[in-house]
């Protein structure tokens, strides 16, 4: 399906600490509050322990979207109408396949170089890599994705779709 941009920005994991989940909701609560304008909307998916503090989030800021554990029809339409995937993980992050599901439906990413994810994640190319744990870099980064042209947005989700296409796959994998 043709991959649409609807403005907002969509955390699809486990609510762990590793995650970085707590860490995205510090860097949206700080848009709420210092920028002039409007943040973009922050949609997150998933379940886990940290489940309570999305829920507490997405009550006191309106610009955070608790959407519980999707999959399906609902997991595919919300990444193929983000404007971008979050993956601020502060952990050493073995292989992202979040990365991969972002790529697989057109959209950039937006991570921690962490791990696997500086493998997968061409920074300025198909989406933008800060330092693990680094708030004002990751709200700098999504001010930055949001300041683009949708051309160039579309551009970087087309990388990633290459990129996904050239480096994964049984066959790929079997050759290196």
């Amino acid at each position: 399906p043709r991959a649409e941009d609807g403005g907002y920005y969509l955390f699809l994991s486990r609510l762990v600490d590793v995650k970085g989940v707590e860490m995205l909701i510090k860097a949206w609560d700080r848009m709420a509050v210092e920028l002039g304008k409007k943040p973009p909307e922050l949609q997150i998916a998933g379940e886990g322990p940290l489940e309570h503090m999305v829920r507490d989030a997405a009550a006191s800021n309106p610009h955070v979207r608790f959407l519980g554990m999707i999959s399906g029809d609902a997991k595919r339409d919300a990444l193929r109408c983000c404007r971008a995937v979050m993956i601020p993980s502060l952990w050493w992050e073995p292989f992202g396949l979040v990365a991969c599901e972002a790529y697989d439906h057109g959209k950039p990413v937006i991570a921690a170089a962490s791990g696997g994810l500086t493998e997968t994640v061409r920074d300025g190319v198909t989406g933008f890599l800060h330092p693990p744990g680094d708030v004002n870099e990751l709200v700098r980064e999504v001010m930055a994705m949001d300041a683009l042209p949708a051309e160039r947005r579309a551009a970087m989700g087309a990388a990633g779709r290459q990129w996904l296409l050239e480096n994964t796959g049984v066959e790929r994998w079997k050759q290196r």
